[in-house]
């Protein structure tokens, strides 16, 4: 090993956690449904866990979170992820205390609301991660006045909307729920049936990362229902977006039939939703189609996953965080069809669209890593220079590299 580096990967941390539950390598797999031989690889760096569900089953028998397997949040290796890191303790202040000081301006408040919004689709989480503290207390101060309470709840509910859909994937699960919880309640108070459904699709994406899938499926399955399938306008953009939601939570508890309705059901509101998209979640029918891909990975047909992503008009795609997204996922599903060198080309376009969102997901820092020890050191070019992006020693890829 060498000097200044860290041994650290899925497999290893299964095996420490499982080390201290008492378990054996047999008893584990007893528990997950799996044979003692496939836990014997995953924990020797010979098998990547890639799959939701695997994660999830192997975190629930250990007994133990799913970050702590993927090892998230990831120690920051560079100023913009550092500010991401460093905004979670200032988030969660401005949730405990009480607001004081001045009234902000609302219309401030509201045009720096839509700028953290399109931060975080743009994939800017530097000035995303930057401007969240702030506006997390500066929205509820304004609930917490009578002459701006609607307003402060309205753009409360927004705020937190944002930091729950983008901090659950940069590794603040714990986090990001409070958010979506608190969203639940303002929206509620607010009594508006947009802000209702946002903080809905919100809890139900945070409760999937958690490792919660029947809860989410819960949660987007009502909330759809609430919303109802006569919905117009962005509305029926939620409705749809539910319905996606709904989609690959059903698919990562193997019920492809349900993920299958679901899906159909988004398609069908696509005819219907026509609305400003204040949100922007960019429901459209090139974006479903990037959904079909995550499905696919869900749903244990990653050998579609490319196949779809190949259908996907990316011109149409307007949010960069949707095009990188997108090419994560193929990239996913080219590596779980053994063809690495289409896995590792695609997760290199995904860094050229953003690296911040290529090395935000643990799953692709493991791949690269079982690509590199698979690769047995004589992987390609590019193999090695994806490596080092993501923070994997391209000579030694069971530590990080430095």
């Amino acid at each position: 090993m060498r000097e200044g580096t860290v041994t650290d990967y899925i497999g290893l941390r299964i095996a420490r956690w499982r080390d201290t539950a008492g378990m054996t390598q047999q008893q584990l797999a007893d528990r997950v449904g799996v044979s003692g031989a496939y836990i014997a690889m995953i924990e020797g760096g010979k098998r990547a866990v890639t799959k939701r569900s695997l994660i999830i089953s192997l975190s629930t028998a250990l007994g133990v979170r799913v970050e702590d397997l993927t090892a998230q949040p990831a120690q920051p290796r560079d100023a913009t992820e550092l500010a991401v890191y460093s905004a979670a303790p200032g988030i969660r202040r401005a949730l405990d205390d009480d607001p004081d000081g001045p009234l902000p301006d609302v219309d401030d408040v509201a045009r720096r609301a839509d700028a953290v919004v399109r931060a975080r689709m743009a994939c800017d989480y530097g000035s995303y991660a930057a401007m969240l503290p702030g506006l997390v207390a500066d929205t509820r101060h304004l609930a917490n006045v009578q002459a701006t309470e609607r307003q402060g709840l309205a753009l409360f509910t927004r705020v937190a909307f944002a930091g729950a859909v983008g901090l659950k994937s940069l590794g603040h699960v714990d986090l990001s729920m409070r958010l979506a919880e608190r969203a639940q309640l303002a929206a509620q108070l607010f009594n508006e049936p947009d802000e209702i459904a946002a903080a809905a699709f919100a809890t139900a994406q945070v409760a999937l990362t958690g490792g919660s899938q029947r809860r989410s499926l819960t949660l987007a399955r009502a909330a759809a229902e609430d919303v109802g399938d006569t919905a117009t306008g962005d509305m029926a953009s939620w409705y749809g977006l539910l319905h996606l939601h709904a989609a690959i939570s059903a698919a990562s508890l193997g019920r492809g039939d349900d993920a299958a309705d679901h899906y159909a059901e988004a398609e069908d509101a696509l005819r219907r939703a026509n609305g400003p998209d204040r949100w922007r979640m960019e429901f459209s029918s090139a974006n479903c189609a990037t959904w079909r891909v995550a499905i696919a990975l869900e749903n244990g047909e990653p050998e579609r996953a490319p196949t779809y992503a190949k259908r996907v008009d990316q011109t149409a795609l307007r949010n960069t965080q949707r095009r990188a997204r997108l090419h994560i996922d193929a990239g996913r599903g080219y590596f779980m069809a053994d063809q690495h060198d289409r896995s590792v080309r695609q997760f290199l376009q995904a860094d050229s669209i953003s690296t911040q969102e290529l090395r935000s997901r643990s799953t692709v820092k493991e791949i690269v890593g079982q690509m590199v020890r698979d690769a047995r050191r004589r992987g390609s070019d590019q193999l090695r220079d994806l490596a080092v992006r993501v923070g994997v020693d391209p000579l030694d890829p069971d530590h990080d590299a430095t």
